[in-house]
């Protein structure tokens, strides 16, 4: 219970209804006004998760869920309220781990882990590009493939980048930690989808169930390969953005989080 408890002091408790806003406001920003076929809802889910630990990320996916639901009419977030707890429950595995730690590295300890992470990266967009599949023109726009490759064009420089201003390996194993976050995501929320929704949850991932539905996929393997489009790249995506907030904060204030230290490492002597 020591352990449980240790997860919700004070600035963890102060930090969870900040994350919360986060996700609601992104997320219904890019998924309801934007209609783009990602999400970024869980930046302060994954956020919470690595700083305080995976109860602590849980609840926080939760109640975003939840509260977006109840808060804006009209949503389908709702029964996605446990996808959102599994997502920050594996960010908390993922910073107890040390995925976000700071890994000095030169030659080899340095770009295996870069090559490795890229090689995820193209794993994730090489099915999708000029897939006839994603590719019906009454439901998606002609320059998809185009925007898929600049996405994983800037997160392949993005981990470049950064891993090599800062000698560091952490932003590759984040990179891979955020497409194995997202597969996963996909695998939960794909039932939900296909049985609570029918597939169609009112977002801009919609175009591609349809797409999926048009070239003969029923209901459940329509939702799961929208999952599959949309969940790697964009927990990706987040996850990275996470790391580079992290960057961004003093580690002494990191340091007062459950996890701060293990998930990002001690301040530099």
């Amino acid at each position: 219970m020591e352990w449980l408890s240790q997860q919700f002091g004070t600035r963890v408790i102060a930090l969870m209804p900040v994350a919360i806003a986060v996700n609601i406001v992104l997320g219904y920003t890019v998924a309801n006004v934007l209609k783009l076929p990602i999400y970024l809802d869980s930046i302060g889910t994954i956020l919470v998760g690595v700083l305080a630990g995976p109860i602590a990320g849980a609840l926080t996916g939760i109640l975003s869920s939840l509260i977006w639901q109840v808060a804006i009419p009209g949503q389908s977030i709702g029964p996605f309220a446990p996808v959102a707890g599994v997502i920050g429950l594996l960010a908390g595995v993922w910073g107890y781990l040390g995925v976000y730690r700071r890994r000095p590295a030169e030659g080899g300890n340095l770009w295996l882990p870069v090559v490795i992470a890229l090689g995820a990266i193209a794993l994730l967009v090489l099915p999708i590009i000029n897939n006839p599949a994603y590719n019906d023109p009454a439901f998606t726009v002609p320059w998809y493939s185009a925007a898929i490759i600049a996405v994983a064009v800037a997160l392949g420089v993005g981990v470049v980048g950064m891993a090599y201003l800062r000698r560091d390996a952490a932003p590759a194993w984040v990179a891979v930690a955020g497409a194995l976050t997202g597969v996963i995501a996909a695998i939960c929320s794909a039932p939900i989808a296909a049985i609570v929704y029918g597939g169609v949850t009112g977002a801009g991932t919609d175009i591609i169930v349809a797409a999926l539905r048009q070239g003969g996929a029923d209901v459940f393997n329509a939702a799961l390969g929208q999952g599959f489009f949309s969940d790697p790249i964009d927990k990706t995506i987040t996850s990275f953005v996470v790391f580079i907030i992290l960057a961004g904060m003093s580690r002494r204030l990191i340091a007062r989080f459950p996890m701060g230290e293990r998930a990002v490492g001690p301040e530099p002597a």
